[in-house]
């Protein structure tokens, strides 16, 4: 039951539902002093709780955005290197599965999922797991930019309300680009997502954690 009212709690939270949340978080609380027992839920969970009942003391839950915007076509950036999306997206897992377990600090990362459908979120550029962490991945061939937020939000939210089904225990989300505007950098940071800037290189591709 504590676990279930956790998710609840959860789900309503991040999908900005202030009564719905405030309504589950105080069912959790009661039935977790009736249970008296501290591990009923991880370490990670409760951090969570502690986020959540900072929301609700101030009145204020920070929503998931982003602009449905239909898709703008790639029109040629001369600074952006000459790969297309799909030869890039082969090149990053082939060339650069290593970098990545180094930059993610995870040695048992392996790809899950190219394309991968989140539902009514639309679809994440690659999806890669460890024995606990989802790692949703959105990759650009040129600059991120404000659109790039929007996205890795969504994809983030949906993998996040799969937690529930404890095929993983967090989330990760991460972004490839081969550069990034200043303002898009600073606030992927600010939502903890991992900035991945790439080089296409003679020995494949050169993967950098900003």
């Amino acid at each position: 039951m504590v676990e279930a009212l956790y998710f609840n709690t959860y789900h309503s939270f991040l999908l900005g539902n202030l009564h719905d949340t405030k309504m589950f978080f105080e069912f959790l609380v009661d039935e977790f002093k009736k249970r008296k027992n501290p591990e009923a839920l991880s370490k990670k969970q409760l951090q969570e709780l502690k986020t959540i009942r900072s929301a609700l003391q101030t009145g204020k839950i920070e929503r998931y955005e982003w602009v449905n915007a239909p898709d703008i076509p790639d029109t040629g950036n001369p600074s952006a290197p000459d790969i297309k999306q799909p030869d890039l997206v082969r090149k990053i897992h082939f060339k650069g599965l290593q970098q990545l377990q180094e930059l993610l600090s995870s040695p048992d990362l392996e790809l899950y999922d190219i394309e991968h459908p989140c539902g009514a979120y639309g679809t994440v550029d690659m999806v890669y797991r460890s024995h606990d962490v989802s790692f949703p991945v959105e990759v650009k061939r040129h600059e991120g930019k404000h659109d790039l937020i929007g996205q890795i939000n969504k994809y983030t939210l949906h993998f996040k309300l799969q937690l529930h089904l404890k095929h993983y225990d967090e989330v990760q989300p991460v972004t490839i680009c081969n550069s990034y505007n200043q303002h898009t950098l600073t606030e992927l940071k600010r939502l903890s997502v991992i900035p991945v800037k790439y080089d296409i290189t003679d020995d494949g591709i050169k993967l950098r954690r900003l």
